[in-house]
């Protein structure tokens, strides 16, 4: 009997000591399907705001809101991806039991893709007006990865500033802000965009 209570008594003890540790957080991954568009998009880097970067925008299990992937992990330089073509993927969103000060608590790990579609099929071309911030600023391409210097553009009825590399026949003078005039062109194949001056609707010297 007193080997029994022994027993016992040293299970108890046992359950209490390991009920006193936390458990040690892991990360919880989740598989998903990702919708890669066909243009890319801009997004400023951690406490700078004059270096911009250029990354894949996607959409998740058929949402319609395009979201910057500026937390994709290193897996995604595995991914052949064209500009123009529309593309469906398998990956995992990671959220991370212990997530960098500076950092998302969500990464996305690319697995594979499953489909790959021509979505610019015919060229078109469009007048907007663009404002034009006094100073350019540095962009890491995606592909080739490289640093240009690019005008900081806002297109009308658009929210954010995004990085522009060139404007055709327009002749910027830093310390400047523009309002413009431009013809978009998109042309289909091979896919590219370009924008043409039209018109200086105003100017002003800051």
């Amino acid at each position: 009997m007193k080997k029994i209570n022994l027993v016992l008594s040293l299970v108890l003890i046992s359950t209490l000591l390991t009920s006193c540790f936390p458990k040690e957080a892991v990360d919880v991954k989740e598989s998903i399907q990702m919708t890669i568009h066909p243009d890319t998009g801009y997004a400023g880097y951690f406490m700078s705001d004059n270096v911009y970067g250029e990354f894949l925008l996607f959409s998740v299990n058929g949402s319609q809101d395009k979201v910057t992937l500026t937390n994709g992990e290193a897996s995604f330089n595995e991914f052949q991806y064209e500009k123009g073509y529309e593309y469906l993927i398998e990956a995992k969103k990671v959220t991370l039991a212990d997530p960098p000060q500076d950092g998302s608590s969500i990464i996305y790990e690319y697995v594979k893709t499953i489909s790959k579609k021509k979505a610019i099929i015919q060229n078109s071309e469009e007048n907007i007006e663009m404002d034009i911030a006094p100073s350019k600023v540095d962009v890491i391409l995606r592909s080739p990865e490289e640093l240009k210097q690019a005008f900081l553009i806002k297109e009308k009825g658009e929210v954010n500033m995004k990085p522009l590399i060139d404007i055709e026949n327009f002749n910027f003078e830093k310390g400047t802000t523009y309002k413009l005039n431009v013809k978009k062109v998109v042309t289909a194949e091979p896919y590219g965009v370009k924008y043409i001056l039209i018109d200086i609707l105003s100017q002003q010297k800051q």
